[in-house]
């Protein structure tokens, strides 16, 4: 019975015979050297396959390692000779390729590759999915580097030609815009930060975060006049204010962090306090004075005395200090409003005086249309047709510095600092009472009035 079924093996061996192109399994049997490997075809049938035939990857040098006796090996008989029947696995290794493109289909999946090696003339990289070589171009490389396993995006598929192009660059981007995204909904208007400047112009900087970068106006570098491309560097670390977040940009500020020289004059001193400052402009409101260093605060006209007829600013130059005290601080506006007469007495705020009261005023000074006097400590005049009872044309004559007289109130506007006197309505009023003590009642055949006229026109 055994003889029988060996010499039917035996006979169907020799009817199948092995000829080119047949695709055959085997198991190999032993490892003859580095290069070849013998693989048992069935019943006393052996081929052989050499290393070229069995992988495509020319960084392998040797089946030590690679395969073990009693693997199982598809192959495609490449040539029977008759020492020999030749094998290649390289068939199959195409088929396993084809099969690996079949989920490859659909462009813009991603996937992950292993970057394997420089491809020719420094082109890109070559890399491995599955079995599978892909193309990964110098251009869309982004950061990859040989040795890394990374996530890739198919950009082309070729089955016929068995070729695979991916991108990194497209996923890197991705993955950017994703990041740049989640910061930018964690920043808030107020927050302060830290970031890099990556580039300076005349006007403004771009200061980079961990994946957003905002824009910091030269305006918003620093309170005073700067020139930014000598302020800041490309590569300094800077801490800034978020002012505005819209349409995924920002508005970054400098100066927001720091205390203008404005802020530090408002904290250092308060209203009433009386200062010295320098005359720095002339305006048609009034002076401008600068109180410290790049500090300036206005001086009112209406604020250069009570004497609403003093043209201070006239009197004074530019570069001229001025004592005046400080009136009101705006930090919100940086405005500060100065005084001068804050600081003098207001000879009229005693005043009350009437028109028809009777003073007694000393000349000060003689001018060709009258009197400059002082009368309840403030300043008056008496014009030169009310200095006498007579006609005058040289006051000098009748009047030195110095003299006191009596004289009547005929105008007066404690506002407008107007005080206008009369000395001769006074001397008029006593030469009436002079006269009329002489004059009797009975015997009169004229009035006191006609007598003064007469007397007033001699």
């Amino acid at each position: 019975m055994e003889n029988k079924d060996f010499e039917k093996l035996l006979e169907e061996s020799f009817e199948k015979k092995i000829k080119k192109g047949d695709k055959v399994t085997g198991e190999i049997v032993s490892i003859i050297d580095d290069k070849t490997i013998a693989i048992s075809l069935g019943q006393f049938t052996e081929g052989i396959m050499h290393l070229d035939h069995y992988t495509k990857d020319k960084n392998v040098e040797s089946f030590k390692g690679l395969v073990k006796v009693n693997d199982t090996i598809e192959a495609t008989v490449t040539s029977v000779t008759e020492e020999h029947i030749y094998l290649s696995h390289l068939n199959q290794l195409a088929e396993e390729e084809f099969k690996a493109f079949e989920g490859l289909k659909d462009e813009n999946s991603l996937i992950k590759v292993t970057v394997q090696s420089l491809a020719q003339n420094n082109a890109g990289f070559v890399c491995k999915y599955n079995g599978v070589q892909a193309f990964l171009p110098k251009s869309l490389a982004g950061s990859a580097k040989v040795g890394e396993t990374l996530e890739v995006k198919i950009i082309e598929v070729d089955e016929s030609r068995k070729k695979l192009v991916v991108s990194r660059k497209v996923v890197e981007q991705e993955e950017y815009q994703k990041n740049r995204l989640a910061e930018y909904e964690k920043i808030n208007v107020g927050d302060v930060l830290k970031g890099k400047i990556i580039k300076v112009e005349k006007y403004g900087a771009l200061v980079k975060f961990e994946y957003i970068t905002g824009l910091l106006k030269v305006s918003e570098v620093s309170h005073d006049f700067i020139d930014i491309t000598k302020e800041l560097t490309v590569g300094d670390e800077i801490e800034v204010k978020v002012l505005t977040k819209e349409n995924n940009k920002l508005e970054l500020s400098r100066k927001a962090l720091v205390k203008s020289n404005f802020c530090l004059f408002a904290e250092s001193h308060t209203v009433g306090e009386e200062i010295t400052g320098k005359v720095s402009n002339k305006l048609p409101a009034g002076l401008l004075i600068e109180v410290a260093p790049k500090v300036k605060g206005l001086l009112h006209r209406s604020e250069y005395s009570h004497n609403p007829n003093d043209n201070y600013a006239s009197f004074v130059k530019i570069g001229d200090e001025v004592k005046v005290a400080i009136l009101s601080i705006d930090l919100e506006k940086e405005r500060i409003a100065l005084s001068r007469k804050a600081l003098m007495d207001n000879p009229w705020k005693d005043v009350t005086a009437s028109v028809g009261d009777k003073v007694e005023i000393t000349v000060n000074e003689i001018v060709s249309k009258g009197l400059r006097v002082s009368a309840f400590g403030v300043d008056g005049f008496v014009p030169i047709s009310e200095a006498s009872t007579e006609r005058i044309d040289d006051l000098t004559k009748y009047f030195n510095v110095g003299d006191k007289e009596t004289a009547e109130v005929i105008e007066i506007n404690p506002k407008e600092w107007k005080l206008r006197l009369s000395i001769k309505r006074v001397k008029r009023a006593e030469f009436e009472k002079e006269y009329a003590k002489h004059m009797k009642a009975e015997d009169a055949t004229t009035t006191i009035g006609d007598v003064v006229a007469d007397e007033l026109k001699k």
